[in-house]
């Protein structure tokens, strides 16, 4: 029964596939003819033209001004507007956008008033905005700024103008009833192929400039590292998969969405770069004084212009196919732009709570093999905590009120959720008491980020903080986390100031006054260095003798230095010592050693 339902199921493949392929034949060649009798179809169009009263030379001759005409008034209205004031690249594609609608608002009131004949009149003013729309793609990438990727803009502009030139003479075609294998003939080999082929090498001999601007903010081996190098390929593939599918539907007959799919073509060309373009603007936001709002402006603006780009490719494709299932386009586009709302608020607290989190987080400088943290303050330690919760919080919240939107009953999932936690409470008693134990160490303010502190099982300069344990680096590079509540006494060595005391051994018989007034000036010497001067905090001196051991007398010093600045200032006291001692003829002798003595 089964491999007789699967031979059923081939032979139905089958001959769809042997259906499919007459089709395709058989429009194959109507079309060939078609293409082949174009001659006299041109003959008969131009007879036509002439029967209603218009001289094609004269004719296009008009059509290449009008074209001409709007072109040069769209550019010539949005460059003067520019040139007055310094604009930003939004507001540059908005000057350039008014500027060609203003020229078609013009036009259109011009033909009305001055050209009676509607055909006429239809045909210019598919001129003119075909026009103004390719001199708002096409002139701002050649006259813009010379970036490293204008050659690329540049190609790619010949191929859209191009395209739109070959767009006004089909239109006229179309509107003066050309024969459709003319028409035909014309829109493949004078508007898609060449398109297709510009375009395609646009992006292949330029791939390597398009990757590194795609590539902008993205580290090695990342996945939109290696989006981008594939990027220009997979750009030529869907041009060319355009070009094929648009060719299968004029060949088997059905109606072509030509317009449609070159502006969700276009949409999808431009989207990367768009993305990039705002990502670099919101960066520079970032990195200057006080940008924080403006940086978040910026990247929820991605947001809205992707979500602009999937909107407006759902509607020409997908809203189709929801009517035939009965589904109302309205209550799904309703719903659509609340669900898209509350997503731009839920992003614009998400990217300012992370541009908030990476100005408090402390930065190390310098060489990143040494152990050199900087000490943050208890915005810096506390922030990160304070930016997961707070993160975790906008994702729920968010979750939950989709969910709300959607019709969707979401208290028996709380409930469940509350119960689960309350479960986790009951069963996860010391977790509860290292959450609570590090709540208290943060509160108290015990140690922070960077500084070095020694625990009960532990040492090392503290690394990283979590909600239940604290990281540790040892000066020797290994790392010990530790749970809040196994930690006891802490031992903080990084906090304001400490006094360091050192001991020197020197023979019964000297002076020790004299050696006080060395000390006094070798700790003055040190305090008047520009390099030690600004950690030490009280100059280093004489305590006297310590003690008396085994015919020797132990003298100490010391001096009172800001928390982990005080080695530099010991190496140099200490050389300093070693050279004074010398050369006023005070020896330092080592310690005594006792050997044992062997019997017999």
């Amino acid at each position: 029964m089964a491999a007789d339902s699967r031979t059923d199921e081939l032979e139905a493949a089958s001959a769809m596939f042997h259906r499919f392929s007459e089709l395709v034949e058989k429009g194959l060649t109507t079309r060939l003819s078609g293409w082949a009798s174009s001659g006299d179809a041109w003959n008969d169009f131009m007879q036509g033209l002439e029967t209603a009263g218009y001289n094609p030379a004269l004719l296009a001759l008009g059509i290449a001004a009008i074209c001409l005409v709007a072109a040069t008034a769209t550019a010539a209205v949005a460059n003067s507007i520019i040139s007055r004031s310094k604009v930003t690249p939004l507001l540059y594609a908005a000057i350039w956008v008014s500027a060609a609608l203003l020229v078609i608002l013009a036009s259109w009131i011009l033909l009305l008033s001055f050209v009676n004949d509607s055909v006429f009149r239809g045909a210019l003013l598919n001129c003119v905005v075909i026009s103004a729309v390719a001199t708002i793609i096409c002139l701002p990438l050649i006259a813009g700024r010379r970036s490293i990727l204008w050659r690329w803009q540049r190609d790619l502009a010949v191929a859209i103008g191009l395209a739109a030139i070959g767009l006004v003479v089909l239109a006229c075609l179309r509107i003066w009833n050309a024969a459709d294998p003319l028409r035909d003939l014309f829109a493949t080999f004078a508007v898609s192929l060449p398109f297709t082929v510009l375009v395609a090498t646009a992006y292949l001999r330029h791939r390597g400039l398009v990757t590194r601007a795609l590539s902008f903010g993205s580290r090695a081996g990342s996945l939109r590292r290696k989006v981008a190098s594939i990027w220009p390929w997979l750009v030529v593939a869907v041009v060319v998969l355009a070009f094929v599918f648009i060719q299968l539907d004029l060949t088997i007959g059905r109606p072509t969405r030509g317009g449609l799919l070159l502006l969700s073509l276009l949409l999808v060309l431009a989207g990367p770069h768009l993305d990039v373009a705002i990502e670099r603007r919101s960066w520079r936001a970032v990195r200057s004084q006080g940008g924080e709002l403006a940086g978040a402006l910026w990247r929820t603006f991605r947001i809205v212009v992707a979500s602009s780009i999937l909107g407006v490719l759902a509607t020409l494709w997908l809203l189709p196919i929801l009517d035939v299932f009965g589904v109302q386009r309205g209550t799904v586009m309703l719903k659509a732009a609340e669900i898209l709302l509350l997503v731009l608020v839920i992003a614009f607290c998400w990217n300012w709570v992370a541009i908030m989190a990476a100005r408090i987080r402390p930065h190390a400088s310098g060489d990143p093999h040494l152990n050199t943290a900087v000490i943050g303050t208890r915005l810096t330690t506390v922030g990160p905590l304070l930016v997961g919760l707070t993160k975790a919080a906008l994702l729920a919240l968010g979750a939950l009120t989709v969910l709300v939107m959607l019709g969707i009953n979401v208290w028996p999932l709380i409930t469940g959720l509350s119960i689960f936690g309350l479960a986790i409470g009951l069963g996860s008693q010391t977790l509860v008491k290292d959450v609570v134990a590090g709540l208290f160490f943060l509160v108290d303010d015990a140690f922070r980020h960077g500084e070095y502190i020694e625990t009960s099982g532990a040492k090392g300069t503290v690394e990283r903080i979590s909600l239940r344990s604290v990281s540790l680096r040892h000066p020797r590079g290994p790392v010990a986390t530790i749970p809040f509540g196994q930690i006891g006494k802490i031992q903080n060595f990084s906090r304001e100031w400490v006094i360091e005391k050192m001991v020197f051994r020197v023979a019964l018989d000297t002076d020790v006054e004299a050696v006080r007034k060395l000390f006094k000036k070798i700790g003055q010497e040190v305090a008047e260095d520009p390099e030690l001067n600004a950690d030490l905090l009280e100059p280093f001196k004489s305590q006297g003798i310590a003690a008396l051991e085994e015919g020797t007398l132990l003298i100490r010093g010391k001096y009172k230095a800001r928390a982990g600045r005080q080695f530099q200032i010991r190496k140099a006291i200490l050389s300093k010592v070693r050279i004074t001692l010398a050369e006023n003829n005070i020896k330092l002798v080592p310690k005594p050693l006792h050997v044992p003595q062997m019997s017999g």
